[in-house]
């Protein structure tokens, strides 16, 4: 694929593209990523990114429908999958509107459309400083009407036999038909990361709520780590493990619960209304580190 937009410290480089505004790969300065190598095709396809921005709103949107301040509306789905997923930022191109050798600003503008109530300005900053790397994500509101709005961020993280997950949290949705949450419930053994585990070997695909934003992963045949750092806007995260291919999972830092715009007026987990001109921000920050068996 032809050439991203590098940036790069003493102990990090990381490559972007304008696609999507998404990490194509993202590496120590010793060639051992941190991030999902890109393996897709000449021609960049976010699908295969290292991560890639959810804004207005993350996971899917069950029906393709929602309400608000009593009006009803659709959205269009914009993939395969029968329902609108992860917002239109993964799926647009993003202009530059700063680039320095340690840092990148993207800004997309989505207009009027008629398949979608949405209208908004979006930006997204990627900060590299030595063995950090802080994105941070803002979405304003420069439509006429209220609307719910929400972030997240959709990092692919390498998997070894080895790898364990350190991600605290209060509870957990089950998943049903349609790769849509079911019910809230008390989270399971072998999903319970409040210690460092392994992922259990099985299909995962669920949300977790009362996240203090904190998380910590290690690959011990690398002996590498990564601390995962989010604000109090993001205090969930989806988490997704597919059962056909153990070479990657996904830590999805979000501000609000998946499906929860289909469910906005009864319950809002964690969905913002912005009013026109009202701006919602998140930021998320890994932070890469040596490790060996007997790291403290």
């Amino acid at each position: 694929m032809s050439a991203g937009i590098l940036l790069e410290s003493n102990r990090l480089c990381v490559e972007i593209s304008p696609s999507g505004s998404a990490i194509v790969n993202g590496h120590t300065a010793d060639g051992v990523p941190f991030l999902r190598p890109y393996q897709g095709e000449a021609e960049f396809d976010v699908v295969h990114c290292a991560c890639f921005p959810m804004v207005p709103i993350g996971n899917r949107v069950e029906g393709n429908a929602f309400s608000c301040g009593g009006q009803n509306f659709t959205l269009a789905p914009n993939t395969t999958d029968p329902f609108y997923i992860h917002g239109d930022g993964w799926q647009a191109n993003w202009k530059v509107e700063e680039h320095r050798v340690d840092r990148l600003d993207l800004a997309f503008d989505h207009p009027r459309r008629v398949d979608s109530p949405y209208v908004y300005h979006a930006r997204q900053s990627f900060r590299l400083a030595g063995a950090r790397l802080e994105l941070r994500l803002a979405v304003e509101n420069t439509g006429v009407i209220p609307l719910p709005f929400g972030l997240g961020f959709h990092p692919f993280f390498p998997r070894t036999p080895r790898t364990t997950l350190f991600a605290p949290a209060e509870t957990w949705w089950t998943e049903r038909d349609g790769h849509l949450p079911a019910s809230r419930s008390a989270i399971a053994d072998d999903v319970a990361f409040s210690t460092p585990r392994h992922l259990p070997d099985r299909w995962l695909n669920n949300g977790f709520e009362g996240w203090s934003g904190i998380a910590r992963i290690i690959w011990p045949e690398h002996c590498l780590g990564i601390d995962i750092e989010a604000d109090a806007e993001l205090d969930r995260y989806m988490l997704f493990a597919p059962d056909t291919d153990r070479s990657f999972f996904c830590l999805e830092p979000m501000s609000h619960t998946p499906n929860a715009l289909k469910h906005f007026d009864a319950d809002p987990m964690g969905i913002k209304v912005l009013s026109p001109g009202e701006v919602l921000r998140a930021r998320f920050a890994m932070t890469v580190f040596d490790w060996s068996d007997n790291h403290g």
